[in-house]
């Protein structure tokens, strides 16, 4: 099939993640896969140009809709992929224009908005199929009624994040992954104001700040005083990248939520899971918590911001028993725990066997595979 993904600003967010984990294993399971969105900087363009994926970017933001119209009419989708939100009603009218189906993944809960093309309405009347990777999402989108089916769709992950050997305690590098603005940047904010602390307890300490928002220029002021104030460049504002893979392979812990928060596990690594809510260190015990609230993006035990201390917390904890024998095989037994749900293989297969179970429609043929 051709498969034209949807994306209405090609920056690094969960959003266009989701987009390149879902194109290249559509892309590496044999499908025609192009990625179409405006001109937003540095994103994952390069990225999956690399997996062989087509990128149809706008040259220039000021440039009208009808040009995405004619590159979308000249690629000939048999789908388009969009999120619920805001890439929906760019996929609404090149579906006008190309008579492709409408694949809409809900990468978080229903948003009940009367935004004009966005509203539950418009989502029903123009879509072909839901969608959603998590579980709660899609029991809360089954109490919709719709004329057309809804399917669980894991993340594609494991093609995408290798594992590699646990490293020696020390030095102890933490790896704080996620976005510096809004409510995500409570916790990693919380890690910062008690960095110079925690290298009194711990001296080999080194934290590197990953991702982009409109804090970093914050998280950035913040770390140059405590680096001085310590007599050592020990924490680092790395911003945004889109290949989390070298920054887990040099990482002795991450702390990270949501889809990072997985990718990290998948890489062998103890991981301190938060977002906007606190999980904390993933163990198999506490796996049900973490998928239920897709790893502190959802929900969690508390908000992060009314508990920040225990970030700092939970970083020296950690610290202290990296020895201990149970470390390695809880990081282990957590990586095999998600694997399964977040595979590669088989992804392109399940995506042609949803398209063919919709109701054909007159004067359309099913893609054959």
């Amino acid at each position: 099939m051709k498969v034209l993904f949807c994306s209405d600003a090609m920056v690094v967010d969960g959003v266009t993640s989701f987009v390149f984990h879902l194109s290249t294993a559509l892309k590496e399971g044999g499908h025609r896969v192009a990625v179409l969105g405006r001109w937003a900087g540095r994103g994952f363009q390069s990225r999956l140009r690399k997996c062989g994926v087509k990128v149809i970017s706008m040259p220039s933001p000021t440039i009208g809709n009808f040009w995405f119209d004619r590159r979308a009419g000249e690629f000939s989708p048999d789908v388009l992929v969009t999120d619920s939100r805001r890439s929906f009603p760019l996929a609404v009218r090149l579906k006008g224009i190309t008579g492709a189906r409408v694949f809409t993944f809900f990468l978080d809960n229903l948003e009940k908005t009367d935004r004009k093309g966005r509203d539950v309405e418009s989502l029903v009347r123009h879509s072909d199929a839901w969608l959603s990777a998590e579980p709660p999402i899609l029991e809360s989108l089954e109490e919709i009624p719709t004329p057309f089916p809804k399917f669980l769709f894991a993340r594609p992950l494991t093609g995408l994040i290798r594992p590699s050997p646990m490293p020696p305690r020390d030095p102890f590098r933490v790896l704080c992954f996620g976005r510096l603005s809004g409510y995500k940047s409570a916790g990693p904010l919380a890690l910062l104001l008690k960095a110079y602390d925690l290298k009194k307890e711990i001296p080999s300490l080194e934290i590197t700040f990953v991702g982009g928002g409109w804090r970093a220029w914050k998280f950035r002021l913040l770390a140059e005083r405590i680096n001085r104030k310590a007599g050592e460049r020990f924490i680092r504002i790395a911003g945004t990248r889109t290949d989390p893979q070298p920054w887990f392979d040099q990482s002795t812990l991450v702390c990270a939520g949501s889809t990072s928060a997985v990718e990290a596990a998948l890489a062998n690594r103890p991981v301190l899971a938060f977002s906007g809510f606190w999980i904390g260190r993933l163990a198999p015990e506490d796996m049900h918590l973490a998928l239920a609230n897709y790893f502190g993006e959802r929900g969690g035990l508390h908000y992060v911001r009314e508990r920040p201390e225990l970030v700092p917390e939970g970083v020296l904890k950690i610290y202290r028993e990296w020895d201990d024998p149970g470390m390695e095989e809880s990081t282990a037994c957590v990586r095999a725990a998600l694997e399964p749900r977040f595979k590669c293989a088989g992804a392109a297969e399940e995506f042609t066997r949803i398209f063919g179970s919709l109701p054909q429609r007159d004067g359309l043929a099913t893609p054959q595979a």
